[in-house]
């Protein structure tokens, strides 16, 4: 019976070391492998729905946008696409919806194509705008334009109120200066006076419109097997909306996007053009 009770009490000395060992290794390694900063949680910065508008002009086909689109979004189609028809009649047709998990969605404005003055187009911008703001219920906004589409922006900022000025825009291959070598260049300088077509001194005049609490970056294409821009927009004519913004809004920017190709359809997959947006907007 002494024997039972004696090798009980060895055997619970031992359980209980056993336990302690254990414990203190835990212990000690829990001590050991606590991060010296530890993060509590993740804060999201902002909630707030602060769609993206595309203004991509009349050579930019429906492939090309959803390229465009997917590069910005990363390919994972994590926030919803909205396409604006704008008619001659300036009616409007919405096809999608955003979810109520939409903070950075897409508005993409189809505006009617021909022979129709900037100053037209920019009215039926704005009046899109005012109809998808009552109907999405946002505050803010980018604009992102791409060719002709970026005039048809620049016209507008010139004509809309603060309310509804974006809070980026961003010009892609964007001829403020036209599409002629002979009076544009390679170069990322301003355009002298003397070479500035009547679209770009209309811009220029009317500069004093701008809202100034826009940001503003313009984007040319340089491919490596053309002379001039990417082929299509020469550099000089694409840069040449410095003299429009520059000094006139609250920062403005350019760079050079390189390309292998020369054609529009180069840009709208180019990775550094999306990671130079998203850099630029965030």
């Amino acid at each position: 019976m002494k024997g039972t009770t004696k090798q009980g009490l060895i055997t619970t000395g031992w359980f209980t070391i056993l336990i302690a060992v254990i414990g203190g290794t835990m212990l000690w390694q829990r001590q050991v492998r606590r991060p010296k900063h530890q993060v509590e949680a993740v804060t999201v910065t902002s909630t707030d729905r602060i769609p993206t508008v595309l203004l991509l002009g009349q050579q930019t086909s429906a492939a090309h946008s959803r390229e465009l689109v997917a590069g910005l979004q990363q390919n994972n189609g994590a926030q919803s696409i909205v396409q604006v028809q704008v008619n001659r009649q300036g009616d409007l047709k919405f096809r999608g919806q955003f979810q109520t998990y939409d903070n950075r969605p897409y508005l993409k404005i189809n505006l009617p194509k021909g022979d129709i003055t900037t100053k037209q187009q920019a009215k039926w911008l704005k009046f899109a705008l005012q109809q998808a703001r009552r109907r999405f219920k946002f505050k803010h906004f980018n604009l992102i334009s791409y060719g002709d589409g970026g005039l048809v922006a620049t016209q507008y900022l010139m004509q809309t109120s603060a309310a509804l000025t974006p809070k980026n825009l961003v010009a892609v291959a964007t001829p403020f200066n036209g599409l002629s070598t002979h009076t544009n260049s390679d170069e990322t300088t301003a355009v002298d006076t003397a070479h500035q077509t009547a679209t770009l001194k209309s811009f220029i005049a009317q500069r004093s419109k701008l809202q100034r609490h826009v940001r503003v970056l313009l984007v040319a294409g340089h491919a490596k097997h053309k002379s001039f821009g990417d082929g299509v927009v020469p550099i000089q004519s694409a840069l040449a909306g410095q003299s429009i913004f520059r000094n006139h809004v609250t920062q403005y920017d350019q760079q050079v996007i390189h390309t292998w190709r020369a054609s529009h359809a180069r840009l709208f997959n180019s990775w550094r053009l999306v990671n130079k947006i998203q850099s630029f907007m965030n």
